[in-house]
């Protein structure tokens, strides 16, 4: 998770402040798709990641407005410490765990997904951080070819 996490917020270094909450690929500009900003990106994949792991493995309470992430603006330092808070509960959830624990039943928010267990839900953390870093990666070289052609 540290490496993934590390990726991402590697992904969004050296992005000015007004583009991190603004900017979005020129397809969206025009109209032809929805896209998202690099923060709200970021928070998003940060949210889901306490709500997946946090709440839904460690049953911590959740407030979790996920249409507002989609919205959302942040610094870098705010996206940052959002992040190392995550990991630092997780790693208290993950040391705090046993073996039956992890391959025990989650919160029972999703209904929908009856049959997961702990284990799926971490497992399904990561892959979402990791898909996630990726679409910010793809973002970052449309900014920085999209910066430079203007």
């Amino acid at each position: 998770v540290r490496t993934c996490v590390d990726d991402l917020l590697r992904t969004l270094r050296g992005v000015p402040q007004d583009a991190l909450t603004t900017w979005k690929p020129a397809a969206a500009r025009e109209g032809s798709h929805e896209m998202n900003t690099f923060a709200a990106l970021a928070v998003h994949t940060v949210s889901a990641a306490e709500f997946h792991a946090l709440h839904m493995v460690g049953r911590t309470p959740s407030d979790r407005d996920r249409d507002a992430e989609f919205v959302a603006t942040a610094t870098h330092d705010e996206i940052a410490a959002r992040f190392n808070t995550f990991l630092e509960r997780l790693h208290e959830l993950l040391d705090g765990m046993t073996e039956a624990d992890v391959g025990g039943e989650p919160a029972p928010d999703r209904p929908d997904l009856e049959g997961w267990t702990n284990a799926d839900w971490l497992m399904h953390t990561i892959d979402h951080i990791a898909l996630h870093t990726g679409h910010l990666q793809i973002h970052r070289q449309l900014w920085e070819f999209e910066s430079r052609a203007t």
